[in-house]
């Protein structure tokens, strides 16, 4: 993180060191990010045979974000109309219970992140996938294993990933069909088990990275005492946390599968690139006053989800669970406090989404 943002206001394209020691190109200006996620001449397939060179562990080639062109589009196609079979907004009025639940078991001061937002997201990933409730804890476990960056060694990270698709293979072969994202899986995918993994995988760890993230840049500027009273206004204010990302964003990976010009320098067939979204949110060139927080922000076509074929399929779960995390505590606790100085929190190492490892907060 500390070196996206350096790079951010040096500009430009720059080489850098991966988070395993590995040279590579990092893209920081939001035209370079745009160009590097969206140009088909930049691939994931040709990561997993060169994963040592940005995480620790391969992750395993086939899956949704391990593949190109038509074989990924199949499997995103296969995914969204699984996605339209079971809406994720058909949790929203039980997951503002699960929260007002989780909230009124939190006492007068604790950790944000273990009481509420992590309990929050893996209530909601595993309601929708329909997941029973005694596998909620490891699941939430091998999630955080296999989107780690470099945390854990290599074999631990390609088991998890194995450990998780034996789990959906035996979820699928006793499931019986229900109103749940895995059975519409099941009906819509040739093999629902990987793509049922990711779901599980990206939606926990972005959920619990978004809820933490989004309620320190709230307990640091505005707090939560003045939330919108319109869906417009609230929609704004949850794009511009996205876009705000207080601990950097997320740097995605890819490949050059044919040289390509980005910005003022030629990548090479076969080089890396990471595209750091939370520095390209904060462009001058793209966003007025870009290190201010403006929850009324009205331009503000970030990047959080990313860009193009690879655009977030799971983006309105992460906008609704956001949305849904944040009114309960404002509507809940509006004065809920830092129960500690923003510089001593500790940051969660080798993680793909970076978030802070405890939230201590003073509830009332």
């Amino acid at each position: 993180m500390p070196l996206a943002v350096a790079a951010r206001v040096v500009g430009g394209v720059r080489r850098i060191l991966t988070p395993t020691g590995h040279p590579a190109w990092l893209a920081t200006t939001y035209a370079d990010v745009w160009q590097v996620l969206s140009d088909p001449r930049f691939g994931k397939a040709p990561l997993t045979d060169c994963q040592g060179s940005t995480r620790s562990g391969r992750l395993l080639p086939g899956l949704l974000f391990t593949t190109d062109g038509l074989e990924h589009k199949a499997l995103r196609t296969e995914l969204l109309a699984a996605m339209r079979l079971c809406p994720s907004r058909s949790l929203l009025d039980d997951l503002a219970d699960q929260a007002d639940s989780l909230l009124s078991a939190a006492g007068d001061a604790g950790d944000l992140v273990a009481s509420y937002a992590a309990p929050l997201a893996i209530w909601a990933v595993g309601t929708w996938l329909g997941l029973p409730v005694a596998d909620w804890s490891r699941c939430a476990e091998l999630s955080s294993i296999v989107l780690s960056l470099n945390q854990f060694p290599a074999d631990v990270v390609e088991q998890a990933q194995f450990e998780l698709l034996d789990y959906f293979d035996g979820m699928l072969a006793s499931h019986s069909e229900r109103s749940d994202l895995l059975s519409a899986l099941a009906a819509t995918a040739a093999s629902p088990a990987p793509l049922a993994a990711t779901v599980l995988a990206t939606g926990y760890e972005t959920l619990v990275a978004g809820i933490a993230n989004a309620a320190l840049t709230l307990l640091t500027h505005n707090g939560f005492g003045s939330w919108p009273s319109s869906r417009v206004d609230t929609r704004r204010l949850v794009d511009e946390l996205l876009r705000f990302a207080p601990l950097g964003g997320t740097m995605r990976s890819r490949c050059a599968l044919v040289d390509v010009p980005v910005g003022d320098v030629l990548v090479g067939r076969g080089e890396i690139v990471l595209a750091a979204t939370g520095p390209a949110n904060r462009d001058p060139s793209r966003f007025s006053d870009p290190d201010a927080f403006c929850p009324a922000r009205k331009d503000n076509r970030h990047v959080a989800f990313g860009v193009g074929e690879r655009f977030c399929a799971g983006s309105q779960l992460a906008v609704m669970g956001l949305s849904v995390a944040l009114e309960r505590i404002a509507a809940r606790f509006p004065g809920v406090r830092l129960a500690v100085e923003p510089g001593a929190l500790r940051i969660l190492p080798g993680a793909a989404e970076p978030r802070p490892v405890e939230l201590p907060v003073h509830w009332v």
